[in-house]
Formats: structure tokens, sequence, C-alpha cells
């Protein structure tokens, strides 16, 4: 049987990110493999030729996720009792592709009609629950442990968000929690005005509103958050299977820090 989606603006981008993972799935060699994404597609009942979602955006999801795979799998190495908060999930697998330990709480945070739809899709797990909430909304951390390590991941979900309900909504998790780390996906403030182009957003309605320069400000507008590092998505050893166009294309941009940095992967302490 399958789903009906009706879903408008940023919350339609999850599509795009699920169809990503899923084209990457059918690759000879894919980057990420999420078997999971090919079975949803298939139960959704969406014409996903709205999003057209082109090979750029699937080097892009696909290399920023196995990013994010490999750190959430460290900072687990580290603190198997751990709580793991997944905000804006969409449709997104890693807490079942992922072979976490026996002892972390994964929580995985969406908006209403998100959660009831994965509810739907996704089978019930030990260790594994979800929250339905706009991650910005006041409340929702309430039945979240404070009193362990927690990884706090964020995958396309600031770019969405305005400037002062980012940084907000970093101060109440750092309010919150007592120790951990937080990751997610940033763009450089330059590219909002260039995001209006993108397929995606004008098929969706949706906007980039938050550009992030000089990672180590939020230091001093969020207590208790500490840089760690960032990580480009041309630095993705995967690039080098990409086509030869493709491959110098990205190198030569490696070389430019407006373009390196353009779309990057933030990692911090708290």
């Amino acid at each position: 049987m399958s789903e009906t989606i009706r879903l408008t603006g940023v919350h339609e981008t999850l599509l795009a990110t699920l169809q990503a993972r899923a084209i990457d799935n059918r690759a000879q060699e894919p980057v990420l493999g999420d078997a999971t994404a090919e079975d949803l597609l298939r139960r959704i009942d969406y014409d996903f030729r709205r999003i057209k979602t082109a090979a750029k955006d699937v080097r892009t999801v696909t290399f920023r996720a196995k990013k994010l795979d490999e750190w959430t799998l460290a900072f687990l190495n580290e603190h198997p009792d751990a709580v793991v908060l997944h905000l804006a999930c969409g449709l997104d697998s890693r807490a079942f592709r992922l072979d976490t330990p026996a002892g972390v709480e994964w929580i995985d945070v969406d908006v209403p009609q998100v959660v009831e739809l994965r509810s739907r899709l996704y089978q019930k797990r030990d260790g594994y629950r979800m929250i339905g909430s706009s991650v910005t909304a006041e409340g929702w951390l309430d039945s979240v442990p404070a009193d362990r390590p927690t990884l706090v991941v964020a995958e396309g979900l600031t770019p969405y968000l305005g400037e002062a309900d980012g940084e907000e909504m970093l101060r109440r998790l750092t309010q919150h929690l007592s120790r951990g780390s937080i990751m997610f996906d940033a763009v450089l403030p330059w590219t909002l005005r260039f995001a209006k182009h993108s397929q995606l957003l004008r098929a969706t309605g949706a906007t980039f509103s938050w550009g992030i320069g000089d990672p180590r400000s939020l230091e001093h507008r969020v207590p208790g958050l500490r840089f760690l590092e960032q990580w480009s998505l041309l630095e993705s050893p995967y690039l080098a299977k990409a086509r030869p166009l493709e491959r110098a294309v990205g190198t030569a941009m490696r070389g430019v820090p407006q373009l390196r940095y353009a779309h990057r992967l933030l990692r911090y302490h708290f």
C-alpha cells in the first residue's frame, strides 16, 4: 500500500534527499548504500519529477550523510551510553542503518506530520523513539535526558532556519544538555543570494535563510559551544569516483576557500 505525501515548503525537501539516497543505492559503487531509501521510494505516492534531483544533489546528500555517519559512529564508540538527537530527521534511516551500541537511546525529531509518516514507514525497535515537534519550538526538550553524553545531528536543516531561530535552538540545546557534540551542515552567507536558482527550492518554495561565515563566531553567541572542525564536501574521498570533469572542477574549487567551504559540515563540543 502506497503512502500519499502532502508536504510543502522546506518539509517537502526531505523527499529530494530520500530520492538522492535511492539513486546512490542503484550505483555500481554507492557512497552510502542505503537500501532502505529505495524501499521507501517504492512505498510513497509522490511525483518525484517535480524535484528533479540532479547528480550534484546526489553527491551533496550522500557525501555529507556518509561523513555524518562516520562522525556519529566515532562518538558512539567513545560514549556507548549516549543519547542521539537527530533533528529534522525527515525520512532518513540513520537510526536503523548504523550499528549502534545497545545502550544508546536514539531520538528522531521532526514536525508531527513527518513523524506520523515515519511511524507508518519504519518498524519500532528498542532504544528508539520519535518526538513530533518543530526543532525551534520550546518544550520538546523536556522529555530528553539531560544527564548523559549527547550527540546532536542536524542534516539539511540549518540553512533553512532564520539566524535568530537557529542560534536560539543551539542555546536551548546547550542549556538543557550537560555535555556532548553538535554537528550540522552549513552554507557560507554569499550562497544565500544564489540558492533561489536551485531547482529544488523553486519546486518546493523553500528558501535558504542562514549562512554561517566564521564557525567560531557561534562560540560567542551560544554559551558553552566550542568549535572543533569544519569539513568541506569537496574533501570527500568519494569525489575521486566522479566523472573526470567533475573531479577537475572539485579540485579547482578546493583551492578557493569561498568555494571550498560554500557548503560544509561543522562540528562542535559543548
